[in-house]
């Protein structure tokens, strides 16, 4: 029976939570509290929950007008309200893709760059339509064609080595780590070697090697199937019989001709190496399905149930067959089955995700680690979880909703760490600390404001480029092996005069380098003529193939879209008059500086280069699966204090610093300060303490409490 305390949190859990299934949320945690002699958290204030949301849910703090507007409204459903804001915003979707490319390895420092960019673009436009997370992952599975086609193919192109792929699309949406069984039966859990190999036929057909010089043949052997003669080919089958049989003089001349190379063996060579030079664009930009294509035991394999070298047929590792039905590829088949609510992890595994995202941790940990012996830290939890997000027909948007609406996430956040190994009963969220991603995005919003809008999620280079990626294919294909040499056939003349040339500037050099003079200078100049010969000869070939207009882009290649230009911020007149000459010229110079904040984590390379700001912070590598870190450093601390971001914020031309200016007296630009970086007013101790420290340090007394308020753990950390 209940207790009476019981009974009544439940009825103010049903009366804070506004949605039903937030509601039966908190009851199941409610009766896991009982159970375990707990109470839930105090609830969490407005100055705590507006910029828990915002960082939650867009990624960012909120700026002082966002906060301000929420604060002083009194609407009683002003939270609900403010989630609903939330997750139709830009900031949604930049957000959840930072968690994303983290999930999926996404990084455009790869072969396939264009891929790569292609395939980022791709899971924004993904996630701002909220695409059912069950049918984004069968888009993925599935994908197959160009980059032109669709970006998802980057989800095989992420990995050259099709086996290590199969182990993370497992792991990733199955919760399953089975990496152990590629080389060897699993340790830990059930899964064989064999096992294994029966899941990676699934995707074994999947070729990420089309789109170069591959996808055209060019040979010296006569094309058997070369068109017959025009008067020939008019006639029907029994007239053509009849001919060949009155005219076989004729006809054998014929056959001879079509015997004879078009192309003779040192033409045939520098047609292949044009060929290759003129396709190196299209490698690593499509995905071919090749759904005969199984794979094969290793040579070293060492157990009784199979023999090396035996061709392994698709099979799926648990819960219900996984066979092609009429029409079906093996792919297909997979991806039903991967995507199935039947299946036993598929749901369950991102209910938990996103359980784990909102609240801090997972009821199953690790979350990617499951096991036929796991048990949930609170199953009948789990359960509902689970299915609910069936109910929501996999919306993560939908789900998110919920669980942001329970009165559980709008309590305040549990302080206590859990133990290694140990149970969380979830009385509230987990105390957490901001995301490199997130730290980054709000000294951003500090600096420049909300951002979110300028979300790019329309590459107009890229996907003009691509277009003429796809233009040269097809043009390509449409020639053939014919016209392609026809076409090469074009100017080779002036080649084989280059070419002399070349060889005279060896047989120089290598005069030289018998008789001692050769140097540095002579080597350069020969690689370089070299190069310019090649590219000639594949500027000639794409010419010649597409015409002059078209080749001038192809030529031109693809240049990975720089972040954009943004103006210089200015400093109002009134400010500078106020200043020194120094204070003047330390101001404008750093103008500069505020230029590197100018967008947002998910619009920057991914992931950033070793040594920025969001690497030090610990933003993933990309390299395994969900890698960032969220551990504290020296190095961290120092570029809070020293680095040209940091500073940056108390430069005259941010945000930060033009809103302070408007504040009269330095009390209300004290808290003006705690509601733009803390999204609270400052206590009356700590108004106190800094009303000694603005006596004492005069004019550097605000950037001295800014640096202090951004450096501590009260900025960092989601409360």
């Amino acid at each position: 029976m209940k207790t009476l305390a019981l009974i009544l949190l439940c009825a103010f859990a049903a009366q804070a939570a506004s949605l039903p299934e937030a509601a039966k949320i908190d009851s199941l945690l409610a009766a896991d509290w009982e159970k375990n002699g707990l109470q839930a958290n105090p609830p969490a204030s407005d100055d705590v929950l507006v910029r828990r949301l915002y960082l939650d849910i867009t990624g960012r703090i909120p700026t002082l007008e966002e906060r301000d507007a929420f604060i002083r409204s009194n609407d009683p459903q002003k939270r609900t309200k403010l989630i609903d804001t939330l997750l139709a915003s830009d900031g949604y979707t930049s957000h959840l893709f930072n968690y994303w490319a983290d999930v999926l390895r996404l990084t455009d420092n790869v072969k396939g760059r264009i891929t790569a960019e292609a395939y980022e673009e791709w899971m924004k436009k993904e996630l701002k339509a909220n695409t059912p997370y069950d049918q984004l992952v069968k888009k993925l599975l599935t994908t197959e064609g160009g980059a032109w086609d669709s970006g998802s193919i980057g989800f095989y192109q992420r990995d050259e080595n099709k086996l290590d792929h199969l182990a993370y699309t497992v792991q990733v949406f199955l919760g399953t780590s089975v990496v152990c069984a590629q080389c060897h039966d699993h340790p830990f859990d059930k899964w064989t070697q064999l096992d294994y190999y029966g899941m990676a036929a699934f995707t074994y057909g999947m070729d990420t090697k089309g789109g170069g010089a591959n996808e055209i043949k060019i040979g010296r052997r006569p094309d058997n199937n070369a068109k017959l003669p025009e008067f020939l080919a008019k006639m029907t089958q029994k007239e053509r019989k009849a001919y060949v049989r009155e005219h076989p003089e004729e006809i054998a001349k014929i056959r001879e001709e079509a015997k004879k190379p078009s192309i003779d063996s040192a033409e045939l060579k520098e047609v292949r190496q044009t060929l290759q030079d003129v396709m190196k664009p299209l490698r690593y930009t499509s995905i071919t399905n090749n759904d005969g294509k199984l794979p094969k035991l290793p040579d070293d394999y060492k157990y009784d149930n199979a023999k090396p070298g035996d061709t392994i047929e698709a099979r799926a590792l648990f819960g219900h067959e996984a066979k092609p039905k009429e029409g079906q590829t093996r792919v297909e088949a997979f991806a039903d089955w991967m995507t199935s609510p039947e299946n036993p992890r598929f749901t369950t595994v991102i209910a938990n995700r996103m359980w784990k995202k909102v609240f801090g941790l997972g009821l199953i940990e690790p979350v990617d680690e499951m096991t036929d012996s796991t048990i949930p830290s609170n199953p009948a939890l789990m359960d509902y979880l689970t299915e609910l997000m069936v109910e929501k027909k996999y919306s993560l948007k939908s789900f998110l909703r919920v669980l942001y609406n329970t009165d559980t996430y709008q309590r305040m956040a549990g302080t206590q760490e859990i133990a290694l190994g140990g149970t969380s009963h979830f009385t509230g969220p987990m105390l957490r600390r901001m995301s490199a991603e997130q730290v980054w995005d709000s000294i951003v919003t500090l600096t420049k404001g909300n951002l979110d809008s300028t979300v790019d999620d329309d590459n107009q280079r890229l996907h003009q480029y691509l277009d003429d990626l796809s233009m040269f294919l097809t043009t390509v294909k449409e020639k053939g092996p014919e016209g392609i040499i026809a076409a090469a056939k074009v100017g080779m003349d002036d080649r084989k005069a280059n070419d002399k040339k070349l060889d005279d500037l060896r047989a120089q050099m290598a005069a030289n380098k018998e008789n001692g003079t050769a140097s540095i200078a002579d080597a350069k100049a020969l690689s370089n003529a070299a190069n310019k010969l090649r590219r000639e000869a594949t500027n000639n070939l794409l010419v010649n193939l597409v015409g002059e207009d078209r080749a001038e882009d192809l030529i031109k290649g693809y240049n990975p879209k720089k972040q954009a230009e943004v103006k210089r911020p200015q400093i109002d007149k009134a400010t500078l008059a106020s200043m020194s000459k120094e204070e003047r010229r330390a101001a404008l110079k750093q103008t500069k500086t505020t230029n590197i904040v100018a967008a947002r984590a998910s619009e920057l390379p991914s992931p950033a280069r070793p040594g920025h700001f969001l690497r030090t912070f610990g933003q993933s590598d990309r390299e395994v699966i969900d890698n960032a870190s969220k551990d504290a450093s020296v190095p961290q601390a120092l570029t809070l204090l020293n680095s040209p971001l940091a500073t940056s914020l108390t430069n005259p031309s941010t945000l930060l610093s033009q809103q302070l200016a408007k504040a009269p007296t330095p009390d209300q630009k004290v808290t003006l300060l705690y509601e733009a970086l803390l999204s609270r007013p400052p206590s009356n101790n700590e108004r106190a303490t800094l009303n000694n420290v603005i006596a004492e340090r005069g004019t550097q007394a605000i950037p001295d409490i800014t640096h202090a308020l951004i450096t501590g753990s009260q900025f960092l950390f989601i409360q």
